[in-house]
């Protein structure tokens, strides 16, 4: 048999919602809204252009309930250009997308072959295609938490087959994921399949055993938000005439989500800050290609100029939104700016101890230490929260780490007044 060509994509997330993105000025709201459509396009054109036999997607097809019929609409006018192309499409449910009324109801094309497109929930399904020599063997999550090992129940390979394992697991643990459909990957190398397509973990990444089947986490194809930076998108494999694979990444996704962190021991000034960071949207824009980047730009460790730039926070971070916008030609946005820098030395120059300084030096000391430092800063907090709109930015105390950077700013705020 000739090479075959599958595409293994997982966790679409098709329409899903990003909370809170109107609080963010100048954000360009409609380019990352539909976003996830874009991407989705691109897999469809991507799996056309370089003429796979077949799509399987690994779960969270959909991001829940929808709030109207469209989400779905628009997933059956794109799995429908797949099908008058030739291309089979097989798909398993995840916990987002778990049989429920709206994603169950909306009638699905047709493959090919006749074949239905989502695979069951109350076993195990397989779907053949006799003329690629491939068998897909998946189960669809019955309910959002799926906490049962569903690999268990996966049969033994069909002898003379390409034999493709589509699962939706969060494997051993993954951080920032729910732990779902938990299994080993020597489990599932046991079960003598040639891949595994994984999805719900959005890092992509290998995870078979040496001299076993690839065990394969996809990743999302469009990241969401800046804990989902980097490029997104699916593999293609290619199956040689014995079986053996070769697996190419192809990045799908049309907003990529990028840290900047500048270290500013040795600057002088707020210039230098804005250099470096058009510096590198140049350089990142040119590796990116025609995509809009969402940059988080967080500037850290002891600094020379530390109460300089925690006095003027406002204007850096407006002055770097400025350049995104005018260095980005259309296609750059800052999505925040993060001030957690330090006085070079740990503690505070107070000059005359018996001074006022002397004071502000022994209470940032005390709350620099204190190990019930959130609780105190809460307590601080209260009444302001309570007079915020409902859609403010959640203050948490028991992020030690924005807590820290709260007391170095304040202090350094308050002592550079007193040095005028």
């Amino acid at each position: 048999m000739s090479v075959r060509r599958i595409l293994h994509a997982a966790d679409i997330h098709l329409d899903s919602p990003l909370r809170n993105l109107e609080s963010y000025d100048q954000a360009p709201l409609e380019q990352i809204r539909g976003a996830s459509r874009r991407a989705l396009e691109n897999l469809v054109k991507l799996a056309i252009d370089e003429e796979v036999d077949l799509v399987v997607i690994a779960g969270d097809l959909y991001d829940g309930d929808w709030k109207d019929q469209n989400t779905g609409l628009f997933f059956v006018g794109q799995a429908a250009k797949l099908t008058q192309a030739g291309i089979p499409l097989v798909v398993i449910r995840g916990n987002h997308d778990a049989e429920n009324v709206m994603t169950s109801s909306l009638p699905l094309p047709k493959n090919p072959d006749g074949s239905e497109i989502m695979l069951a929930s109350k076993k195990v399904d397989c779907r053949t295609f006799e003329s690629i020599g491939v068998a897909v063997h998946g189960r669809s999550f019955r309910t959002k938490a799926e906490l049962e090992d569903l690999s268990q129940s996966y049969p033994r390979p069909l002898s003379g087959m390409f034999n493709l394992g589509l699962l939706h697991t969060s494997l051993t643990g993954a951080e920032g994921h729910d732990t779902y459909s938990p299994c080993k990957p020597i489990e599932l190398s046991a079960k003598e399949y040639d891949y595994w397509a994984l999805g719900h973990v959005h890092t992509r990444g290998e995870h078979g055993l040496a001299d076993a089947a690839p065990i394969v986490f996809s990743g999302n194809i469009q990241g969401r938000h800046i804990r989902e930076s980097g490029a997104k998108g699916c593999y293609i494999l290619d199956i040689d005439e014995r079986g053996g694979i070769a697996l190419k990444f192809h990045p799908l996704d049309v907003v990529r989500w990028e840290s900047f962190e500048l270290h500013t021991s040795d600057m002088q000034s707020t210039d230098e800050i804005l250099d470096a960071y058009e510096s590198w949207l140049g350089t990142t824009l040119a590796q990116i290609g025609d995509r809009m980047l969402v940059s988080r730009v967080s500037i850290v460790g002891p600094s020379k100029i530390h109460h300089q730039l925690h006095q003027q926070r406002h204007r850096l971070e407006s002055s770097l939104r400025a350049t995104a916008i005018t260095h980005g030609g259309g296609q750059a946005w800052m999505e925040k700016f993060r001030l957690r820098t330090t006085s070079p030395n740990k503690k505070l120059n107070v000059g005359d101890l018996d001074g006022p300084l002397a004071s502000i030096s022994s209470v940032v000391e005390r709350l620099r230490t204190s190990v019930d430092r959130g609780d105190l800063i809460a307590g601080e907090f209260t009444s302001l929260v309570k007079k915020l709109p409902d859609q403010h930015e959640t203050f948490d105390p028991t992020d030690l780490q924005w807590v820290d950077e709260l007391i170095e700013s304040a202090a350094a705020d308050l002592l550079g007044r007193f040095d005028g």
